[in-house]
């Protein structure tokens, strides 16, 4: 976060000189221009901090991925436990795969010959091993396809070969996957 960018020092300025100003303008007996600097401040506050708070959010967490027909297709051949857990359990695990798909990087290994599967696909089966692992709440999660059949996890790194991922998230059950979801 570039604080510059939010001009708190100005804005600061300018707040404590007109709230200090106040109580001299009341002692010489200029009640309006004190009562005038009393209501600039407190709109120019409110103002300012609006901005302040919108440009926050702009920097705050990317948005979430959107998960369409085909993708929710995808994924229910991928992981056939969904089937049998809820409609409203299913939607939140929709919800949090595409939370997780927006701070995954997918990596390949060199050795690797070229995956034809989609980077969205990709990112959604990393999703998936991250969320029933319970590694979803480091800031950035790096999945990486390589040759190694077995899950290997560190604190924000899922090492795998494809076929392997896939698996893996076949075999789980629909309490594993609600359990994975509870808050």
């Amino acid at each position: 976060m570039n604080l510059k960018s939010f001009g708190f020092i100005p804005w600061l300025i300018f707040f404590f000189v007109a709230l200090i100003s106040i109580p001299f303008f009341i002692w010489f007996d200029l009640l309006g221009a004190a009562k005038f600097v009393g209501i600039a401040v407190t709109v120019s506050l409110v103002i300012v901090l609006r901005i302040w708070l919108y440009r926050l959010g702009k920097l705050g967490k990317p948005p979430r991925v959107s998960l369409n027909a085909n993708d929710v297709f995808e994924l229910k051949r991928l992981i056939p436990a969904l089937d049998s857990i809820s409609a409203a359990e299913q939607l939140a695990f929709q919800h949090r795969i595409g939370l997780l798909m927006s701070k995954i990087t997918v990596q390949q290994e060199v050795s690797l010959s070229p995956i034809n599967s989609s980077p969205k696909s990709l990112a959604m089966l990393g999703a998936t091993l991250f969320l029933l692992n319970g590694l979803e709440t480091q800031e950035e999660l790096i999945f990486v396809l390589g040759e190694n059949t077995t899950l290997k996890l560190t604190d924000n790194q899922l090492f795998i070969s494809l076929e392997g991922a896939i698996e893996i998230i076949s075999g789980y059950t629909p309490d594993q996957i609600v359990l994975a979801i509870a808050p």
